[in-house]
């Protein structure tokens, strides 16, 4: 079939096909957009990819970068539900793969923690079919594979740098942008969306120098997460650092035993390590080492710090969409001991003030005190519930508040709240509106379910699902999310009316999300740390 075969910038491709409704998307999985990262390139940025002969078959996904298994979502039958170094590949799917289409595109980054997840988990011909845009979704290094740095000051002289996994990305970006027009996308109308990890990371892109020109929005969902002002203010959070990433860098070298005398010495010993060794080294570091894996602000690829770069206005501007669900923080519930049952209150208070060990005495107390429900303070259920809410709001809801807020004073910004937990969800009724929950809605699921997708839906969820994908499709084509087919008029988020979208079968527009609870963590708790 002649129309599966396409051009690209280092030699020709042939894909497949896949029927969703009735409709034929055309698939092209596994393309590699970089030289594969082993041997002498482990630990490296990323490469291009050198050109090939002939065509090449991309029917299938490749593997998954190197993380614990099993990994969610992916066919026990298909290449990506295994690992390997080799994993930088990118996998497209499109209506009408011919170059003058000129179909949006959105370009899906995984999310997982950094640690975990694969561009194969979520698959985009259902978004595509519907709403006739290109689909891109993209694998990055997780791990200290991708974000491992040696934390030298001098970024020339840095013998692993920082942020790897991003450049993995952004090389991608690159990718896509020069060759996308072959499978039916515009150039100029490529959008970055994720979910998590991914959704920091599509942050990442706005302040990152090579990812300039590259998108015209991003959709940043249950991510920015992390780090604000006023979590530094009253010591509730440590920014990430170089600094702190080196003695995580000291430390899993010595735990490989790889001490030498120079940083270069140190990298040459780790590359002659197995991929299982760095795994079983890494999941022994990182219960307390969670920059070994993180992004870092290092002056060189990512500049500044995004709480301080946002702020200020240095990044690139362009529309944004962002948003959390009701409950993101809940999926920290079920790895605490007798989560089904409750946590006692002598619980609570324990994991509360271990949550925050650089905070003082006093914040820790205030904190406490914020998010215990008074009416039941000795409820086991009620105390697993408050202790979500808090992991809630300081993990998620606020941070996406904050960044609302310093956003939208540059760039037209959107902020929803999804709130609708689906009816035949995989997860456990005491997460509620789950982590993640809104993500099969944005990829079209409820109309033609992946069979490697655990959830069912109804049809009250399937008219959900076509509702969030007119306001998500609509944002990839226009840079804005109402279009005629929109159930309500989704209005531009501002710092002084605060409005948003809830979404759920009853959609609304809701204003002041988290009022009070905002203020205790961005007002109180910084102004109660600096009293003497």
């Amino acid at each position: 079939n002649a129309q599966l075969i396409i051009p690209t910038n280092y030699g020709f491709v042939t894909g497949t096909t896949i029927k969703t409704n009735s409709l034929t998307q055309f698939a092209y999985l596994g393309i590699p957009y970089a030289q594969p990262p082993i041997n002498q390139l482990r630990f490296e940025p990323p490469v291009p990819v050198k050109s090939w002969k002939g065509v090449l078959n991309v029917t299938q996904y490749q593997s998954s970068c190197p993380q614990r298994l099993p990994i969610r979502f992916t066919d026990s039958k298909s290449p990506s539900s295994q690992i390997n170094e080799d994993c930088l590949y990118l996998n497209i799917f499109t209506s009408n793969p011919s170059n003058v289409a000129n179909m949006s595109v959105l370009v899906y980054i995984h999310g997982g923690g950094y640690v975990l997840g694969s561009g194969s988990q979520w698959q985009g011909q259902i978004l595509a079919a519907h709403e006739n845009i290109v689909v891109v979704t993209i694998n990055y290094r997780v791990g200290v594979l991708g974000f491992m740095t040696s934390g030298e000051e001098d970024s020339a002289r840095r013998a692993i740098q920082a942020n790897l996994g991003l450049l993995d990305q952004s090389l991608a970006l690159q990718w896509v942008k020069d060759n996308i027009e072959n499978f039916g996308g515009n150039p100029d109308f490529i959008t970055i969306a994720g979910n998590s990890a991914g959704g920091l990371s599509a942050m990442y892109h706005l302040v990152m120098p090579s990812s300039k020109g590259l998108f015209r929005g991003a959709i940043l969902q249950s991510g920015p997460y992390g780090t604000i002002p006023s979590y530094i203010k009253s010591g509730t959070s440590m920014p990430d650092t170089l600094a702190r990433a080196k003695i995580s860098f000291q430390q899993f070298s010595s735990l490989a035993n790889c001490t030498k005398n120079t940083t270069s010495k140190i990298v040459e010993c780790l590359k002659t390590l197995s991929v299982q060794q760095l795994l079983n080294i890494q999941s022994t570091l990182r219960p307390r080492n969670r920059i070994l894996t993180s992004p870092v602000a290092d002056g060189n690829n990512v500049q500044e710090a995004l709480h301080t770069a946002i702020p200020a206005g240095r990044f690139h501007k362009v529309n944004i969409m962002l948003g959390t669900t009701l409950n993101d923080g809940y999926f920290r519930l079920p790895s605490m001991p007798n989560a089904v049952t409750g946590i006692p209150r002598q619980n609570f208070i324990s994991t509360t003030n271990n949550s925050f060990p650089f905070a003082s005495q006093r914040v820790k107390l205030s904190i406490q005190y914020r998010y215990t429900n008074w009416s039941n303070a000795n409820s086991p259920i009620s105390n697993r519930d408050q202790y979500g809410e808090l992991f809630n709001d300081f993990v998620f809801a606020i941070p996406n508040i904050y960044y609302a807020d310093q956003l939208s004073r540059f760039v037209p910004t959107y902020k929803y709240i999804f709130a609708h937990r689906t009816s035949g969800t995989w997860q456990p009724s005491y997460v509620k509106v789950a982590h993640t929950m809104e993500i099969p809605y944005m990829l079209g699921y409820p109309l033609d379910k992946p069979s490697e997708y655990p959830s069912t839906f109804n049809a009250e969820e399937v008219t959900l699902c076509r509702h969030v994908l007119s306001y998500w499709g609509s944002f990839i084509r226009e840079g804005n999310p109402t279009d005629l087919r929109s159930p309500i008029m989704w209005p531009k988020y501002t710092q002084d009316t605060r409005q948003y979208l809830w979404i759920a079968p009853n959609f609304q527009i809701k204003s002041n999300y988290l009022a009070a609870n905002s203020a205790f963590w961005n007002q109180y708790l910084p102004q109660l740390a600096s009293q003497t």
